[in-house]
């Protein structure tokens, strides 16, 4: 039962608890409470957030001065939401924190012994997540605003420029000018860990080519024609099977891909006539069998002899011990761009298997091999930070429905970050508002935080059977904002549950959490 207190002169004691319980329960510090701005960005933020559309739904949201670790504001801050993409910031700053931002992947070629008295060629993987096709010539690795990693779920995936085959193509260049010009067979040591399949099906392999995916890459005709196919790489390793036709214009897209037989892709469907280019992948499901075929490729456009087949299973039989190549000879290595640089493609187009990839680096940097290891690992990474991670739950590196995370806790280790020699590269790594990656086309021409916002996306949705609509378990954006007072803040934020009709519904969503951000941009 409440007390009630009689005597007069503690009355003002008691209302002075109860205001800033009421100040607490809104969400703000009492100081920021009281100032003018503070009040107004309240009241703005509620004109977005009590919208028709978010009738059912809930928000999280926190802004911080990591300068002071102050709350400059906070509302259900500490319930857990899906973080969807925004995992990869987790998993991104655990990589970083463990190799460094300048960590370099060195990929070698030895020229080992053959049963028939030949000589082999042994390419061993080191976990490079690009093997040179993404490198541009300042050393920089290119992204497109929406990766073809995308390109099986969203429309509008662009291909790099770079060619993905670079990295073979120069190690095959330096076996040739080490004065090989033939060998009997070629193998791939992809030993570095056991591939496994991830909780989102992806593949983690050691040895990855573009991503270890094929590029269908499609051209509509008239319709009821057949639409024209190409593929990237252009490889032996698979052909192309066209039973697709072109619809009228303005019809569905709707795309098939599957291997039936082994080596044949078989793309079905329909494009309409007016779609343009459309480009579509799929999966390669024996990256050591597809980097063989590609390396002997490269290796036969250099002159270089390879006696056996170029398809096939990758011969791992004739692997030496992995502690067997200092016996050797080394006559060719690849040599990775800055882990930095896997980081920003990662975040900025939100690459699942790349952020994936990071936990099982995690796992080697302890000596050990499984993607178990890794998030243990990472939870230890994440934990010495000083993060709490009794305020995240994670499951991958990517941002699967199986996570869990606080506003608190992503902006806690936005906050951490942020004190660490790399921070500056963690922050420019982000998608910026209105300018690039997955914020490229997220910024209202009347949002004055275009440019200003380093964040990273998350969008996790579902159907509503029932009703018969889509649903937003979750919308999130988290990162940085340099204000219009001259100081950088950290702010996460996250809406939940939000039921949309439309592609365009559900992007409104996200112009919606880009103008918080604009909101938090004007006022603190």
């Amino acid at each position: 039962m409440a007390h009630h207190p009689k005597s007069r002169g503690n009355s003002g004691i008691y209302v002075c608890i109860l205001l800033m319980a009421l100040f607490l329960a809104a969400g703000c510090t009492t100081a920021e409470r009281a100032s003018p701005a503070a009040s107004a960005f309240e009241t703005d933020l509620a004109k977005i957030t009590s919208s028709p559309r978010y009738a059912h739904s809930g928000w999280g949201i926190i802004v911080i001065d990591p300068a002071t670790g102050t709350t400059l504001y906070e509302q259900n801050a500490d319930q857990m939401f899906l973080p969807a993409s925004t995992t990869k910031l987790f998993s991104s700053a655990a990589v970083l924190e463990t190799l460094g931002p300048e960590h370099r992947f060195r990929t070698p070629v030895y020229e080992t012994g053959s049963s028939d008295g030949g000589k082999n060629l042994v390419l061993v993987a080191s976990g490079d997540l690009s093997m040179g096709g993404r490198t541009l010539p300042g050393g920089s690795v290119e992204y497109t605003n929406m990766d073809h990693g995308d390109a099986a779920a969203l429309s509008g995936a662009i291909l790099t420029t770079t060619d993905p085959l670079a990295g073979l193509n120069d190690l095959a260049r330096q076996v040739r000018a080490s004065g090989i010009t033939k060998i009997s067979d070629v193998v791939i040591d992809d030993r570095l860990f056991e591939p496994e399949n991830t909780l989102s099906a992806d593949l983690l392999s050691p040895i990855v080519i573009n991503d270890n995916l094929v590029d269908i890459i499609l051209s509509p005709g008239m319709p009821g024609s057949a639409p024209s196919l190409a593929m990237r790489p252009e490889t032996r390793a698979f052909r192309l099977e066209n039973r697709l036709i072109t619809g009228p214009a303005g019809s569905e897209l709707a795309i098939a891909s599957t291997e039936n037989p082994a080596g044949t892709i078989v793309v079905s469907g329909s494009v309409p006539a007016d779609a343009g280019i459309v480009n579509q992948t799929y999966a390669v499901r024996k990256p050591a069998a597809f980097a063989r075929t590609l390396f002997i490729e490269a290796l036969e456009r250099q002159g270089v002899e390879v006696a056996a087949p170029a398809t096939g299973e990758n011969p791992a039989a004739k692997l030496p011990p992995q502690d067997g190549y200092a016996n050797n000879a080394k006559v060719a290595e690849l040599v990775s761009p800055p882990l930095i640089e896997d980081v920003k493609l990662t975040l900025k187009v939100s690459q699942n298997m790349h952020a994936n990839h990071y936990i099982m680096l995690l796992a080697l940097a302890d000596n050990k091999s499984t993607f178990f290891d890794g998030m243990q690992k990472e939870g230890r990474i994440l934990n010495s930070l000083g993060l709490d991670t009794r305020a995240v739950a994670l499951v991958d590196g990517e941002g699967t429905d199986a996570n869990r995370v606080t506003p608190r806790a992503a902006a806690q280790l936005l906050t951490l970050v942020a004190q660490r020699p790399y921070a500056e590269q963690y922050v420019k790594a982000q998608p910026i508002l209105g300018v690039d990656g997955s914020l490229a086309t997220a910024c209202s021409l009347d949002n004055p935080a275009c440019g200003h916002v380093y964040a990273k996306t998350g969008t996790n949705a579902g159907y509503d059977l029932m009703n018969g609509r889509p649903i937003l378990y979750t919308k999130g954006l988290a990162g940085y904002i340099d204000t219009k007072s001259g100081r950088r803040v950290v702010f996460a934020e996250y809406a939940r549950n939000v039921p949309y009709s439309d592609l365009n519904d559900m992007m409104a969503v996200g112009a919606d959490l880009g103008s918080v951000a604009g909101l938090i941009y004007q006022y603190y």
